[in-house]
């Protein structure tokens, strides 16, 4: 570790997508920000492994537009080229069918009947102006049980929850995450990156680095310091203590609780062991080209689980490859058999993509990755139930992830949590006045 880490204004503990949008924010204000991240490269769970010219994410990857991410990417000047998926099949019976995600895909349906269609029509019209923070104490299963009547709109809204909240547990987690999901997808496209995520984290990086952040990959946070409730900086593993007038924690909760958890301090403990994460069974595999099959993105309406073949709409294969991407969303109460995740997930490819495992290049299964850090819970207030950016009783700490916050769900509650993060410690830190107005006017 070189010397000239022994004192920051602030430190960001975390080089995940939402560490590098906090010192991004940081940075641009004049702030000198030093960020330490413990892998030796950027990005966590956002990070793109390639393999014989395959980009694969970390399990499946979506951009849902129109929120909080979107926001912080045009305030931070991040662009980048993406494509949207067209048309999307439904599994039921073992037969495929057209989703029906508006007026046109509705009429088309053919697994619906005339009175499921009225009901799922007068949905549609009636979601926009659903208030969806209403609906933070109910269940998506209680929602579904009191406002769908048609046991098929009901099937197919359950399934479409699955996918959209990233858990297979309807009757645990909030109507609110549903909801507000919906209703966005249903304004607003979703992207498939091209180059896989890692283009959004490049991008971030550069953001940070040139507006003056200093970025060590490599470098393994110990502890947060704090004497007398406030925080003095951060102890690195070689014994080295970084001074700091504020520091930003942007890890897992688990991971913040051993940062700032010495056996003297357990409020952030105390918060962080009621949260649930989302934990995702994950089938991702490389082709050689893809099978003669129209069913290139898929829900199955009876099974939690749903496949989509991003190569279509994005570059992240060589030319004329394929890569699919497979998840089951699992359910908290009733424990599986990650061999068992893994051969249903087989089956789905088996059943849209005949004569896949004849052109099979590269697979990597994932039993049971971490996509989110905290579900939203009915019992906890939704959204609002999760853990605020300050950490009570220390002054000049703060938290960041999608775990944190009252706003957004994945990489949207991320850069929320980020930006408000760099928010508060602009306002509430003794920086010079000239970056507080910087700050002000950029935010």
């Amino acid at each position: 570790m070189e010397a000239r880490f022994t004192r920051t204004d602030v430190v960001v503990v975390g080089g995940g997508m939402t560490g590098l949008i906090a010192a991004g924010y940081l940075a641009r204000a004049g702030v000198a920000v030093t960020l330490f991240e413990k892998a030796s490269n950027l990005g966590g769970r956002a990070a793109t492994r390639t393999s014989d010219g395959y980009r694969f994410n970390r399990g499946i990857h979506a951009l849902y537009t129109g929120g909080a991410a979107s926001s912080v990417f045009q305030e931070l000047g991040i662009s980048y080229r993406y494509g949207s998926p067209k048309e999307t099949f439904v599994l039921r019976q073992g037969r495929f069918h057209i989703l029906p995600s508006g007026p046109l895909e509705l009429l088309r349906s053919d697994f619906l009947s005339t009175l499921d269609k009225l009901e799922l029509g007068r949905l549609f019209a009636v979601l926009p102006r659903l208030d969806a923070r209403a609906l933070a104490r109910l269940s998506v299963q209680e929602w579904l049980q009191s406002g769908v009547r048609r046991p098929a709109v009901r099937q197919l809204l359950a399934a479409l929850a699955h996918t959209f909240v990233y858990s297979a547990s309807l009757d645990l987690v909030s109507a609110e995450v549903f909801v507000d999901k919906l209703q966005r997808s249903l304004a607003h496209p979703v992207h498939y990156v091209d180059g896989g995520w890692q283009t959004l984290v490049d991008a971030l990086r550069q953001v940070a680095e040139r507006a003056g952040a200093r970025l060590a990959s490599g470098t393994h946070v110990e502890a947060i310091e704090h004497q007398a409730g406030r925080v003095r900086g951060v102890r690195l593993r070689d014994g080295r203590l970084v001074e700091a007038s504020a520091v930003i924690v942007a890890t897992s909760p688990r991971e913040a609780v051993k940062l700032v958890d010495d056996g003297s301090f357990s409020p952030l403990r105390e918060a962080v062991d009621s949260l649930v994460p989302a934990r995702l069974a994950c089938l991702d595999v490389a082709l050689r080209q893809l099978p003669a099959s129209r069913y290139t993105i898929v829900q199955d309406l009876e099974r939690p689980r749903f496949l989509t073949t991003q190569s279509i709409y994005s570059r992240v294969a060589p030319e004329g490859g394929a890569l699919v991407y497979t998840f089951k969303q699992l359910d908290l109460s009733r424990p599986t058999d990650p061999r068992d995740d893994e051969r249903d997930l087989e089956d789905l490819l088996d059943t849209a993509l005949p004569g896949w495992r004849d052109l099979l290049i590269r697979r990597f299964y994932l039993p049971r990755i971490e996509a989110v850090g905290a579900l939203p819970m009915a019992s906890s207030g939704g959204f609002a139930g999760r853990p605020g950016p300050r950490v009570p009783g220390l002054d000049n700490l703060y938290l960041a992830g999608d775990w944190v916050g009252p706003e957004g769900f994945l990489v949207d509650a991320s850069a929320a949590s980020a930006r408000q993060a760099a928010r508060l410690v602009l306002r509430e830190t003794a920086f010079s006045r000239e970056a507080v107005a910087t700050a002000t006017a950029m935010l």
